[in-house]
């Protein structure tokens, strides 16, 4: 697409882009991995463990000895090592050019998006890729009330039809912190920028419904094409969540009340951080995940204890839960370390390896194909030489869709 006309070929498109699937410039191996212990994230760990890869799925996990081997499939043997699915950051800001994800004129941009600035495999991602983190939700900066929509895309290497996932992908609001102004106009202040999101949400909502009733034969004019509204189709279509940065109490009552209860809006937590916890039988009642983070930990002033923020919500019953870096923030291979200080400050272990994985991929809408270790779902495969939430031990390989792109013997340790 052009710079002077990025929306060229958008009716075209944009069904097609929400369906995008990776295909992959090589070709994909068919690979029999052997590894001691396979953690799923779908049941039970599996000790002394084979999966079978193929077309860049998975084909079969299960015993070692069990699973059989078929001919021309090359041996992996990863002897005392252990198998998890790559991790998931469902907040991340550098899957591209750094310096074009905020655009700080108007505090709604609906009309702006990052897949025009996916840099697939960049410098930081090589990096991340070392760490374990093979998905990605790559988000416009959060200067902004609305800053965009953002993409769901691979770490690993290859073009953008490789790398993608699903564009749109999400759409990203900011409902307080960082759009925050001292130039007096609206949306400087919590009250105006609830009313500018609300205002921009409703106009999406109206063209979004024009259109269905067109389609279903309730209305005989056909609407006139608004590009800087089509995206919200799929946001009101449910195809598609809302990714918000959010925080404390207040704010995330806000974004209850505002963007679930008022414009039926699938919603991520995208911080979640101060008090916020404390509204966990709100967030309950309402179904919605939270990915908490980078703030992992809160000084609590009513007992004079840090706590951590995402124990808070664990002990409170919320289970659709994970971690994210909002990286550079914190650099988006310390992704897993921010689940190990999760653990740290009360978290449990079996539900920091779900929330580095499983979790963010239900939330993000894409567990059909990622976040665990199963049957016909993307081989995003981490080898690591035990537990990734102990800091003692690493990364030694990755396949994303089936192929190699991080091993130590041949790439060293980056991580």
């Amino acid at each position: 697409m052009s710079a002077q006309n990025p929306w060229h070929g958008i009716g075209l498109s944009l069904a097609a882009i929400l369906l995008a699937t990776p295909v992959g410039a090589a070709e994909k191996p068919k690979l029999a991995i052997h590894v001691a212990k396979a953690i799923t994230c779908a049941g039970d760990p599996i000790e002394n463990a084979t999966i079978l890869v193929a077309d860049g799925k998975i084909q079969a996990v299960g015993k070692r000895g069990e699973v059989v081997v078929p001919e021309g499939y090359q041996v992996i043997d990863h002897g005392t090592r252990w198998a998890m699915p790559g991790m998931i950051d469902a907040h991340s800001h550098i899957g591209g050019a750094m310096g074009d994800i905020n655009e700080m004129v108007y505090q709604t941009n609906p009309e702006l998006r990052v897949l025009d600035v996916i840099r697939p495999h960049n410098e930081q991602l090589k990096i991340a890729v070392a760490g374990g983190v093979t998905t990605i939700t790559f988000i416009p900066g959060s200067g902004t009330n609305m800053g965009g929509w953002g993409a769901l895309m691979k770490t690993g290497p290859g073009k953008l039809e490789d790398v993608l996932i699903r564009f749109p992908g999400v759409l990203k609001i900011a409902q307080a912190g960082n759009p925050e102004r001292r130039g007096g106009e609206v949306g400087s202040g919590r009250m105006g920028m609830n009313h500018i999101i609300r205002e921009q949400l409703r106009e999406g909502m109206g063209y979004v419904k024009d259109w269905d009733d067109y389609e279903a034969g309730r209305r005989p004019d056909k609407p006139a094409v608004n590009l800087r509204l089509e995206y919200f189709k799929p946001l009101f279509r449910r195809q598609i969540p809302v990714l918000v940065h959010t925080q404390g109490y207040q704010v995330i009552m806000s974004t209850l009340r505002i963007l679930h209860d008022e414009m039926n809006l699938k919603v991520i937590i995208g911080h979640g951080c101060f008090d916020s916890n404390l509204l966990s039988e709100e967030i309950l009642k309402r179904g919605i995940p939270v990915m908490a983070g980078p703030r992992g930990f809160r000084y609590d002033p009513a007992d004079g204890q840090v706590k951590g923020q995402v124990a808070g919500f664990a002990d409170r019953g919320v289970k659709a839960l994970g971690v994210n870096t909002d990286s550079p923030v914190v650099p988006q291979e310390e992704l897993a370390f921010q689940a190990t200080m999760a653990v740290r400050l009360g978290w449990n272990d079996e539900d920091a390896i779900r929330g580095l994985t499983i979790e963010p991929a239900k939330a993000l809408m894409i567990a059909d194909r990622v976040g665990s270790l199963e049957v016909g779902k993307d081989a995003d495969i981490v080898i690591t030489t035990g537990s990734i939430l102990d800091p003692r031990h690493y990364v030694v390989e990755v396949f994303i869709d089936g192929r190699s792109v991080y091993d130590v013997k041949k790439d060293r340790r980056r991580f």
